[in-house]
């Protein structure tokens, strides 16, 4: 919470001027990736979806993305400049076992699992 308060208060203070320092910019960012790096917990599906910003989609959950908000924010806000990523396209996401994930293309959920007639328990 002191972040947010902080990120916001450099957007205020940056009120004459309406390009941001580009180091406050980073830290806007830095700290969006921050959360967004951090485990997306989830309980259904309705609570993953692809990440808007910062850099490529990855899965993030909803209460992820309400926090990340004022930091994209200020970073427009403040007139930052945007690095151009090269991403490939967003790939589906879903709640897997308690955390938001990518579903990949051609893979149906329990793929790859040994078949239960070929288990052998010792």
């Amino acid at each position: 919470m002191m972040r947010l308060a902080a990120a916001l208060a450099l957007v205020l203070l940056a009120g004459c001027s309406n390009k941001m320092d580009p180091k406050e910019c980073d830290k806007l960012r830095g700290d969006a990736f921050d959360l967004l790096n951090k485990a997306q917990f989830c309980n259904t599906d309705v609570d993953c979806k692809p990440s808007d910003w910062p850099g490529c989609a990855k899965p993030e959950s909803s209460v992820t993305a309400e926090k990340i908000k004022p930091f994209a924010e200020g970073f427009k806000k403040g007139q930052c400049d945007e690095p151009k990523p090269e991403c490939r396209e967003a790939l589906p996401v879903y709640c897997k076992q308690g955390l938001c994930a990518h579903r990949e293309r051609g893979t149906s959920e329990g793929s790859g699992n040994t078949p239960a007639d070929q288990i052998i328990i010792k």
